[in-house]
């Protein structure tokens, strides 16, 4: 299904179908990794926890509870 790029701001950005955000299980903040192939291809696919480096496991998932990813404000704070 073909989808327009349109001016986001001082990027181009693209929407996803609900159908394919829904199928591919993301929700709105999630994050995605973007690759753009040799080929000139571009690849999309969602950061999954087991992404993330161990060490920088937060406190919370030393509890047992899911990885939590810190908004732009609370890594800035952290920083």
């Amino acid at each position: 299904m073909p989808s327009k790029l349109s001016k986001w701001g001082n990027s181009l950005g693209v929407r996803l179908p609900s159908y394919i955000a829904e199928r591919a299980g993301l929700r709105n903040g999630d994050y995605l990794y973007i690759t753009l192939m040799d080929s000139g291809d571009i690849v999309i696919r969602p950061v999954k926890q087991t992404d993330v480096h161990p060490g920088y496991a937060t406190a919370g998932e030393a509890e047992g509870k899911p990885l939590a990813v810190l908004s732009d404000e609370e890594v800035l704070k952290e920083w």
